[in-house]
């Protein structure tokens, strides 16, 4: 019975370490003030004009990263965003297997709690 507890043990660390950092609002400000991250919004794109994302976003849906990851960019640091972090934690994960380096994942519904800046798609279409 020791031995199936030490192999839980085992192999609940090693779930915990492949999941991605979860980024605070401030940390992810802190990293968009100061290094050259690309910012990838794995929402759909409803989510994105009805509660906004974050200047120079990408937006790739969680759903799509499996046959679309080759289109970005792999000498950027990536932070991944979805509206509470748990979809962008699963794609950090997807990013890291293919050999991307992530910086870790957010949730935009807390960096709107704190009033930080949001752009909507909507309002950048040309019309």
């Amino acid at each position: 019975m020791k031995w199936l507890s030490m192999l839980l043990i085992a192999m609940s660390a090693m779930c915990l370490a492949q999941t991605a950092k979860k980024l605070s609002p401030d940390e992810l400000k802190a990293l968009l003030d100061k290094k050259d991250i690309f910012f990838l919004d794995v929402r759909e794109p409803k989510e994105l004009d009805d509660v906004g994302t974050i200047k120079g976003y990408v937006n790739i849906p969680l759903g799509q990263l499996e046959s679309r990851y080759q289109e970005l960019p792999k000498d950027k640091l990536i932070v991944t965003a979805c509206a509470h972090g748990v979809r962008a934690s699963r794609a950090a994960e997807i990013l890291e297997k293919h050999g991307y380096k992530t910086a870790g994942a957010c949730g935009i519904l807390e960096w709107k709690a704190k009033n930080y800046p949001v752009v909507y798609p909507k309002d950048t279409v040309k019309k």
